[in-house]
């Protein structure tokens, strides 16, 4: 081989050579990024997968109920009670309670708004009235504020979760068949209305009517709204009793009214004629089931409000995913049962 055909092929395999680098070093260029995004991917994964406490050891919520009133106190209760079980874990939550005096629609709202300035981890909403808490509730969330509601629903807002009762008209209906058939399907009977903005009132009076309207001899005489205040729910059974002397039952739709009517019919001299059915388990009303005054009550389990709504703030600030709807239970307690029912109502109880 000449001089020149040395020097022609040593250059090919030097240039040869060079391409044969840079195609391995392109190579490795693009498998970097693609290893580098799959762990990414897999960190991501395995950080939302992790236990609720294994991310935050402390949070910040604010509870805003409807109004100032013993049932939301049992709601506290068992707000505590998870608040407790989260501290022996090492996890620390304040717990922020603002309701207004009274269930007044202007007020709640300040105390929304006022809720949402303060920047808590998470802002939990009863809402009195949904129609004027839903834009506030958007607005808030387009702050980056988190929202949830409990006990009263704004079904129709951007909110997280609701935590409650979702079957209220059923509640209305068990109660309208009990009180149907303990009054011999025939008679005159009254409706306690509770605050007309709040959906669940509206829903349990929707149920109770379905039901009264099966029963041709059943008429409903009077309906009255008392704001859930048990004093007003007592001046407007006096009346209804005057003006009715022939009334057999009155339906109480939330957790003050059965309170009210049963002083009333009590006072009256009435207990046992006037059969009252009503809602919840405030002791007032438990005492006055005892004596016979009330009838009937459908019991919701509230203290798991509060309880399961602490837990759930605390999952939605970890990227899990929550239901629309986490539900409450509810059933009826009568005299025959409330052995059971005091039996099986231990848990919250300090």
């Amino acid at each position: 081989m000449n001089r020149s055909k040395l020097m022609l092929t040593v250059a090919v395999l030097f240039i040869l050579s060079i391409v044969i680098s840079a195609c391995g070093g392109a190579g490795s260029q693009n498998t970097a990024p693609a290893s580098s995004e799959a762990d990414s991917t897999a960190s991501s994964a395995n950080a939302s997968s992790k236990p609720a406490d294994a991310e935050k050891k402390s949070y910040y919520f604010i509870f805003v109920p409807k109004l100032i009133h013993p049932w939301y106190e049992n709601v506290k209760v068992g707000a505590q009670v998870a608040i407790d079980e989260l501290k022996a874990k090492g996890i620390e939550v304040k717990m922020e309670w603002d309701a207004p005096p009274v269930a007044d629609i202007i007020q709640h709202s300040q105390k929304v708004e006022a809720a949402i300035a303060k920047k808590p981890d998470v802002l939990a909403v009863a809402a009195l009235d949904p129609p004027t808490t839903t834009p506030i509730i958007n607005q808030g969330i387009k702050n980056g504020i988190p929202i949830i509601t409990f006990e009263a629903d704004a079904a129709q807002s951007d909110r997280a979760t609701f935590v409650g009762n979702n079957h209220n008209d059923k509640d209305g209906e068990v109660l309208a068949e009990y009180l149907a058939e303990k009054i011999g399907y025939k008679g005159e009977v009254a409706i306690l209305l509770g605050s007309l903005g709040a959906p669940s009132h509206k829903q349990r009076v929707e149920g109770f009517k379905k039901v009264m309207a099966k029963y041709p001899d059943i008429k409903i005489v009077d309906e009255q709204a008392d704001n859930d205040s048990w004093e007003k729910a007592a001046q407007l059974t006096e009346s209804m009793l005057q003006a009715n002397p022939n009334l057999k039952g009155i339906f109480a739709n939330n957790a003050g009214n059965p309170i009210g009517a049963a002083r009333a019919v009590k006072d009256a001299g009435k207990a046992g004629k006037v059969l009252i059915v009503g809602m919840d388990d405030a002791p007032e009303t438990m005492s006055y089931l005892k004596e016979g005054v009330i009838a009937a009550t459908v019991v919701q389990k509230v203290p798991d409000i509060g309880y399961k709504a602490i837990y759930d703030m605390i999952d939605l600030l970890n990227g899990k995913t929550l239901p629309k709807v986490d539900e409450i239970e509810s059933y009826i307690v009568t005299k025959d049962n409330l052995a059971e029912y005091e039996k099986n109502n231990e848990k919250f109880k300090s």
